[in-house]
């Protein structure tokens, strides 16, 4: 085999782990990023024992709707988990109020 062919073939081989290695960017599924989805996720690892993941699930519902009570539900039942049943009550009151609030409307 030649020079140049030895160089074709390495600088296709190059090429080509080149665009191998490259990332495909992912498509954001955002009806997968709702308060119902998050609450839903927060549970299911709650009753996992997974505390902090259920908190991250729980909090990010509350991120994208600060009025949505079972996101605060959730936040209540990590906190009485993890015995501050301070913060677990005074997220619990804020579901309750929301609640009313809602309801009233």
């Amino acid at each position: 085999m030649n020079f140049e062919k030895r160089y074709f073939l390495l600088a296709a081989f190059c090429l080509f782990v080149l665009f191998a290695c490259t990332t495909m960017p992912i498509e954001q599924n955002t009806w997968l990023d709702t308060p119902k989805n998050h609450v839903n996720n927060g549970n299911i690892l709650l009753k996992a024992g997974k505390i902090d993941d259920a908190f991250r699930e729980f909090s990010r519902a509350k991120e994208l709707d600060e009025n949505y009570p079972p996101a605060y539900v959730g936040l209540s039942l990590v906190y009485g988990v993890k015995g501050d049943d301070e913060t677990s009550s005074v997220y619990m009151k804020k579901a309750i109020n929301l609640l009313k609030e809602q309801v009233n409307k």
